[in-house]
């Protein structure tokens, strides 16, 4: 059964996929393989979506939670409140108190590339943004491989900052160089961060 609606924006709603909806997430992923071509210069393997339901953070770095969030394209104006479905049009993966209670993490944001040029990923990702605020998280962090340049300038505008970068992570297809950004949400900057997180600095081994 479909859960509430999480946040709006952009046109899309948001809501957390539940695991029997695995199938209608890799047909999201086959309509829609550019980010994984540009990547990883094939598409996404047929059990992809499978996977990620069953991936978590390494031992060696704490968690609290972990959201598979579709985004969904409605076929009529709804309320917060209200759990229909539409027609799923992205996905975002975020993991709250990533080594810190403070620190979330957006391990994917895929937007559907026929909606790409029509404001829909920037209005949704401010209103992820704005959930991510509302529990009181400090920092947002993700990946981005050096060389997506689309995605490279999307986050820069969002106002994240490179801290390190990590090279040679197979992220599913071949090995690439990772750039490791932050966006402080709160009065804590990138500095305090980094003296908080040494694993993040320029220059530390692998994590």
């Amino acid at each position: 059964m479909a859960g509430p609606l999480i946040f709006a924006g952009g046109g899309l709603v948001s809501r957390e996929l539940q695991r029997d909806e695995i199938p209608l997430l890799q047909a999201f992923y086959d309509a829609n393989p550019e980010y994984f071509l540009t990547i990883n210069g094939v598409p996404p393997p047929p059990d992809l979506a499978a996977i990620e339901f069953d991936e978590v953070p390494p031992a060696h770095l704490s968690h609290e939670r972990q959201w598979i969030l579709g985004l969904f394209q409605p076929p009529a104006p709804r309320t917060m409140g209200d759990s229909g479905d539409g027609l799923l049009a992205g996905v975002a993966m975020v993991t709250s108190g990533l080594g810190r209670p403070e620190v979330w993490h957006l391990g994917l944001f895929v937007v559907a590339t026929r909606l790409r040029g029509t404001g829909a990923a920037a209005g949704a990702y401010a209103a992820l943004e704005g959930w991510v605020r509302s529990h009181e998280a400090r920092h947002l962090r993700l990946g981005v491989v050096l060389g997506n340049t689309r995605a490279e300038r999307f986050w820069a505008r969002r106002g994240y900052q490179e801290l390190r970068r990590r090279e040679g992570i197979d992220t599913g297809g071949r090995l690439n160089t990772v750039r490791v950004m932050l966006k402080p949400l709160a009065d804590e900057g990138v500095h305090a961060y980094l003296q908080a997180t040494p694993r993040d600095r320029p220059g530390a081994p692998p994590p």
